[in-house]
């Protein structure tokens, strides 16, 4: 049976690493990525969770995705990203028009959670939680944690430029910004795994990268 997904990304350059992230995971397991929203089985929504106005368009994504549900293809709206990560079931609670909210500890999975949300199944939103505290406090300590990271990324558009992970969290404390309290502690990534991606962007017909992370200026740092 084929099966369709379309992602919306809202937010971020970081964001639009993620949805690309997910497309591969999602392409590389035989779902079809369609553009349209409309033509999709699954509507999976990439959310923005750090400002008021980006959290209402996240809303409001949903909810435009949802009014498509008994019209067409659309059967299902999922929502991942950072407003997802960050509220959790608190959001699941609040927009029961998503028919499952998905953290980042279910991106590993993610054909696995469609296919389950698809055939009908309640999938149980997390409870958020401080992710700064799923590594060392001490960035030294963290290079044993990374493990190899398995590359997966399929481009969602066709744009000269594209953006390129250099790494993930952040380990500052500012009193404005939530981001490290649901994208973790800061991490580098693997110069040769930055330099792959970089090529695989350039055989792909990308001629400008920028980098992005959420501090870019720690880079290496760990």
């Amino acid at each position: 049976m084929k099966r369709t997904v379309a992602v919306v990304t809202l937010g971020c350059s970081r964001n639009e690493v993620d949805s690309e992230e997910l497309a591969g995971r999602l392409a590389a397991d035989g779902w079809t990525l369609v553009d349209d929203v409309e033509a999709a089985e699954v509507a999976l929504v990439n959310t923005c969770g750090f400002i008021e106005s980006a959290k209402k368009d996240s809303i409001d994504a949903l909810l435009e995705a949802n009014s498509l549900k008994g019209h067409g293809t659309t059967r299902a709206v999922v929502a991942v990203g950072c407003m997802a990560e960050r509220y959790g079931q608190e959001l699941a609670s609040a927009l029961p028009e998503a028919d499952a909210i998905l953290g980042f500890d279910d991106y590993k999975d993610i054909s696995a959670r469609l296919q389950s949300i698809v055939a009908g199944n309640k999938h149980v939103p997390h409870i958020p939680r401080d992710r700064r505290a799923l590594l060392p406090i001490a960035p030294a300590d963290r290079a044993d944690t990374r493990g190899s990271e398995e590359f997966t990324r399929k481009r969602l558009g066709s744009a000269p430029w594209a953006p390129l992970k250099i790494a993930s969290g952040c380990d500052r404390r500012c009193s404005f910004c939530a981001i490290p309290y649901f994208r973790g502690a800061f991490v580098s990534r693997r110069p040769h795994e930055i330099m792959d991606e970089a090529r695989w962007l350039v055989a792909n017909g990308v001629s400008e990268l920028f980098l992005v992370s959420e501090n870019t200026t720690s880079f290496g740092k760990d």
